[in-house]
């Protein structure tokens, strides 16, 4: 769309208004021309649902909440944005794989942006050209050329798009109307654009980039581009809105969207296409509770590894001298080639003695310990296999690819078997997580959704 300054009239008092007549130019107040043209800035290229818990066993929000200012500050356009109507991938920061990112068709900035202030701020658009009268001048603003948007406190918003407003024309309505502001700024420039019409929009408080976390570990994190209460009484009538404007992604999930309504948080976003089919990311595994023997079963079968129960091992070093020697031993598995075994030492001095003779046969024993839980089970089962990964706390994707993401704790590893990743954790998800996860690529295993 383009747009240009509709005119310099004549006429008396000040007046906010809407008309659709036309007036006749005094030809001692027309404006030369010249005086109207202006450089067109270049603008970077738009960037391009599972059953709630009970209200019971929602965790509670820890939120990450900045001081607030109702002034917002003006943030460069994210770099790297993803070109509307393709299909792009993305790398994580562990250089893995993630999500193919489908943005929605090529739709005008003007209509974007108009689309999403209707949702913000609830009521008509003004219709026909805004009409200023002050002194001995009248000025109409035509809105096929400028976009007229309501304010949040009644006022009205001039969007310049291609700043071809002049200088004196806008420090003409600053002094005579101040429910009047104008926004030289383009949709297309993103967070710029969207930053000055809420600083200009009049609302009790703004605050950009607010994260929300809910929960300890596993932790839900939300982070949206802006925080707004309309009122003061928003924060206390469970009213805040959380603005999101960036196009490039899945819509977000009806499950989130109803968790924050739960907790107060009216999400507003562009129109964006529902989650597809992910492509794959990683293995996600629960590992419940149970003795060491379980975990170990559990542990190694999502490594994709088969174990042996019970398995009689010959000592062939030993026939020479007439001796028959065999020892059974709790669980048995082979990786890369190489035998593996895992017994429990039940305090036996034996256990030891059979350990150090199982290593001479060239087998890798594991030892655990009657006591020994999730973490020790399997720390030391990966250290056997020479796989290096601890006990951490994770993102399971970056906040960079989707507004939320889940942090957790637990081992990120390999397969030794296919080369894909695991994670496993102990730490129980709550089902909105598990939905979270799968729309992001996971295969969830050992939980029920």
């Amino acid at each position: 769309m383009t747009y240009g300054f509709a005119g310099l009239l004549c006429g008396s008092a000040l007046i906010a208004g809407f008309s659709g007549d036309a007036f006749a130019l005094d030809r001692r107040f027309e404006l030369d021309p010249r005086l109207l043209e202006q450089k067109v800035h270049p603008v970077a290229k738009a960037r391009q649902a599972r059953p709630l818990p009970p209200a019971s066993s929602v965790p509670p929000a820890k939120r990450v909440i900045r001081k607030v200012d109702a002034r917002v500050r003006q943030a460069p356009a994210k770099a790297g944005s993803l070109q509307r109507g393709k299909l792009a991938g993305l790398k994580s920061a562990e250089g893995r794989l993630s999500l193919f990112k489908i943005v929605p068709p090529p739709v005008s900035g003007e209509t974007q942006a108009r689309s999403l202030w209707d949702r913000l701020i609830p009521g008509g658009q003004p219709e026909g050209p805004l009409q200023l009268e002050a002194d001995n001048i009248s000025m109409t603003f035509d809105p096929r050329t400028y976009q007229i948007m309501p304010a949040a406190d009644g006022g009205k918003i001039i969007v310049d798009t291609n700043r071809t407003i002049p200088s004196f024309v806008k420090n003409f309505i600053q002094e005579k109307d101040s429910t009047l502001r104008i926004v030289s700024a383009s949709p297309t420039d993103g967070k710029r654009f969207y930053s000055e019409m809420l600083r200009a929009a009049g609302f009790y408080s703004v605050e950009p980039d607010f994260t929300m976390e809910f929960g300890e570990d596993p932790r839900l994190l939300v982070r949206a581009e802006y925080r707004i209460e309309r009122t003061s009484e928003s924060l206390i009538r469970n009213e805040t809105v959380l603005l999101f404007t960036d196009y490039g992604r899945y819509a977000m999930p009806p499950s989130l969207q109803g968790f924050l309504g739960e907790v107060g948080f009216q999400v507003i976003e562009p129109d964006l296409p529902p989650h597809g089919d992910p492509a794959y990311r990683d293995r996600f595994m629960y590992v419940s509770g149970g003795g060491p023997l379980q975990v170990t079963d559990k542990v190694l079968a999502a490594l994709g590894l088969k174990t042996e129960v019970g398995k009689v091992i010959d000592g062939s070093g030993w026939s020479r001298s007439g001796i028959t020697l065999k020892v059974r031993v709790d669980r048995a598995f082979d990786s890369k080639g190489n035998p593996y075994v895992v017994t429990v030492n039940d305090g036996n001095p034996a256990t030891h003695a059979l350990a150090r003779f199982l290593e001479s046969e060239g087998v890798t024993v594991v030892l655990l310990a009657p006591e020994d839980d999730f973490r020790a089970v399997t720390g030391k089962l990966l250290a056997a296999l020479k796989l290096s990964a601890g006990y951490e706390t994770h993102r399971l994707w970056p906040l960079r690819e989707t507004p939320y993401t889940v942090q957790i704790s637990g081992f990120r590893v390999n397969s030794p078997v296919s080369g894909r990743t695991v994670f496993l954790t102990d730490r129980e998800v709550t089902p909105l997580m598990i939905d979270l996860m799968v729309r992001n690529g996971y295969a969830v295993t050992g939980v029920q959704p």
